[in-house]
């Protein structure tokens, strides 16, 4: 079986920790955001998030019960002056909630989110072709805006149906497509298609041009070319650019393996038409580019807090201080479990405004525009948590614990066996009934029942791990309930890892009356929240190419079950982080092996993590972990799900049957460079899914310093 002991160990230290209350470790005086202590005032009634029209607002209320109230309204963490009333006219974007403050206590509400929507702006316009009688062209826009609505129309006629960003087109005519929003339409340039009953040979009219770009950037080349029915191949210094299939042709983030010759070679079944080479130049951005800027608003931060609040902490697990000892003791003090992290929490309750503002300008120094959003969304899932937990713990109410008995795995490089001798019996009336089952060692443990877990936004924190310096060794923290970014600042040298992301719900809708929808999908009205879509959509794709290959997929599969990463945290830290060993064989499908496509897929994967750090951060990792001796020995292994695969589809908590996905699991396993994602039964929601994933550098975790 492919699960290692720091798997099951986590998993059984959860199970622990929930029969015992003590929520992962959280301390006794948390509160998940939008409760109250028991003597304080209480929130009836949360402020509602809601898109408006530019030049329009929202009225944002909180209705609350306490002696003597008052309230301050706040925007991205900084008090709004004269906000003071039970309701507030919001006219811009931004993060708003409220602090309700009673003569014997204080409540934080809920975040509102307020988004303006703007008129859709096209960034891909779609494209005409010639044609064969009887065949057909996909035509596709691709627009910026938020929830568009798309209609098509041949020479002026709305096309009944044809409202999604692609449009299979097989009639001759001219075609363009509406994109509308609440705040306006924009309509697309006119592609012409035309219809041939015979093929002639492909030929160039518009070549793709030579550019030069910062790595980091992203770069686009394209080519028209006139013929019937032609297909794209890109090339790369004359070697063939796996995937790289379409007239266009994008790198998200240019780095020194980028630059070369690049030209496209456009086929029919009568010829084929050759391009002009043109060369890509990619100014290499130095490796801690970033880090002055980083350092700066770290001291920034520092500037803002008291004595007590940077005094370096003598105990690795303190929550009063910012600052620890560059240690191992203090860099792995990380977990996926909800609860308290060492370091300042990123709430108002531990810092002030000016303080959170200046924790939140650092934040953003450190990460990139995805990663930014990406921890925004993933607090966001955590306040859907804490409002179901509070509303009476979810979909189910209750639980199932792991099935006791037998030997755990021990070798440390995710080969063992799972337990499967013992039994229980799982709470069934989801109020919180005590968990029942034998010893672990002989049988089985109960499921989690009603317990109440710490959750919400206001349980994320930020800390140090030795003192911001360009010239010393230090980690910037910024952890929580599913979250670890560990980066590493060393004289020039940066490290992203170990980072952590999991997101339970995987996807869910905020309506304008601010009703929550976890089994939204794709049509659902309401704004659309998935934290993790790049991610799932990057191992979904690899996975179904994989798998629809008999040969690939029989070389990447592996036999047993996950229930978890391999590579995570151990219960409450990555205390086992000296002693990880990554495999040496049975490691799957090389890339070597692999299709065309692929191997696009497996870049696009590693890409969707990396991507979320700072441009200097990401562009030395990309051009070590994609660089052609590193993607050669490169692998892709994966594990099935309950339903007989490797399921990573979108919107899984809409399907009828969401636990097929369970289990499923897939990693990506380089010379530096380790990815798991693995998909698990919900906590909260637990008739659904939720994903854990992890990246770790195996040189260069916490800078390699450990």
């Amino acid at each position: 079986m492919h699960i290692s002991s720091r798997a099951l160990a986590a998993y059984a230290t959860t199970l622990s920790l929930l029969l015992s209350g003590c929520s992962g470790g959280s301390d006794s005086s948390s509160s998940s955001t939008a409760t109250a202590s028991a003597s304080g005032p209480a929130i009836s009634l949360q402020p509602a998030a809601a898109t408006i029209v530019s030049g329009s607002n929202s009225v944002l209320s909180v209705v609350a019960s306490g002696t003597s109230l008052t309230y301050q309204w706040y925007v991205g963490g900084a008090a709004i002056t004269g906000a003071t009333g039970a309701n507030y006219v919001a006219t811009e974007a931004g993060t708003y909630y409220v602090v309700v403050t009673a003569s014997d206590g204080s409540v934080t509400s809920a975040n509102a989110v307020i988004t303006v929507a703007t008129t859709p702006v096209i960034l891909t316009q779609p494209y005409g072709a010639t044609i064969l009688t009887g065949t057909s062209q996909t035509l596709a826009v691709e627009a910026d805006g938020l929830e568009m609505a798309y209609q098509w129309y041949k020479d002026g006629t709305a096309v009944d149906g044809a409202t999604r960003p692609t449009y299979a087109a097989s009639a001759a005519g001219s075609y363009t497509v509406s994109v509308t929003n609440s705040a306006g339409s924009v309509t697309s340039n006119a592609a012409d298609i035309v219809v041939s009953s015979s093929v002639t040979a492909p030929s160039i009219n518009v070549q793709p041009q030579a550019q030069t770009v910062n790595a980091g950037t992203g770069v686009t080349l394209y080519t028209t070319a006139n013929g019937v029915s032609l297909s794209y191949q890109w090339y790369r210094n004359d070697v063939e650019i796996p995937g790289a299939t379409s007239r266009i042709y994008k790198i998200t983030t240019a780095n020194a393996n980028s630059a070369g010759n690049y030209k496209v070679i456009a086929t029919n079944t009568a010829g084929s038409a050759t391009s002009n080479s043109v060369a890509l130049k990619v100014n290499v951005v130095s490796e801690g580019a970033n880090t002055a800027a980083v350092v700066n608003a770290a001291n920034a931060f520092l500037a803002t807090l008291s004595t007590d609040q940077k005094t370096v902490g003598t105990d690795a697990t303190s929550s009063t201080t910012v600052l620890f000892d560059y240690t191992l003791a203090g860099a792995i003090q990380w977990t996926n479990l909800p609860g308290s992290r060492h370091g300042l929490r990123l709430n108002t309750s531990t810092l002030t405004a000016a303080q959170l503002a200046a924790a939140n300008t650092l934040i953003a120094k450190a990460l990139s525009a995805p990663g930014i959003t990406l921890f925004n969304e993933l607090r966001a899932a955590d306040t859907v948590l804490a409002t179901a937990m509070a509303s009476g713990g979810g979909t189910t109410g209750g639980g199932t614990g792991i099935v006791g008995g037998g030997t755990p795995p021990t070798d440390g490089t995710g080969t063992g066996t799972i337990p499967t001798d013992g039994t229980f019996t799982p709470p069934t009336d989801g109020t919180g009934t005590a968990p029942t089952g034998t010893d672990p060692g002989a049988g089985g443990t109960g499921g989690t029942g009603g317990l109440t877990l710490d959750y919400g936004t206001d349980l994320y924190s930020i800390a140090f791990v030795g003192t911001p310096s360009a010239t010393s060794p230090w980690i910037l923290q910024v952890a929580g309930h599913h979250l670890a970014y560990n980066i590493t600042y060393n004289t020039g040298k940066v490290s992203a890892t170990p980072n952590f992301v999991g997101v339970e719900p995987p996807n869910w809708t905020v309506g304008s009356d601010g009703t929550v929808n976890v089994t939204a999908n794709a049509t659902s009205a309401g704004t659309q929240h998935a934290p993790m879509e790049k991610q799932r959509a990057a191992v979904y794709n690899l996975a179904e190419a994989i798998q629809a290959d008999s040969t690939a997929s029989a070389a990447a599969k592996l036999s047993g079950t996950f229930t978890d990463v391999v590579m995570g945290a151990s219960g409450n830290s990555d205390g086992n982080f000296k002693s990880l060993s990554y495999p040496t064989s049975g490691r799957g499908l090389q890339y070597s092996a692999m299709t065309a496509k692929q191997q696009g897929y497996v870049r696009a994967a590693i890409e969707a993590w990396v991507n979320t750090q700072a441009y200097d951060v990401a562009a030395t990792l990309l051009g070590a972990y994609l660089a052609d001796d590193a993607l050669a020995n490169t692998y892709v292994a994966y594990g099935i799900g309950q339903g007989g695969k490797a399921d990573f589809s979108a919107y899984p908590n809409s399907l009828a049957s969401p636990l097929d996905a369970q289990h499923s699991y897939i990693r990506v396993d380089g010379p530096r460079v380790w990815i798991e994602f693995v998909v698990q039964q919900g906590v909260v929601y637990g008739t659904d899914i939720h994903y854990h994933t992890i990246w770790r550098d195996k040189t260069a975790d916490y800078g390699g310093s450990f």
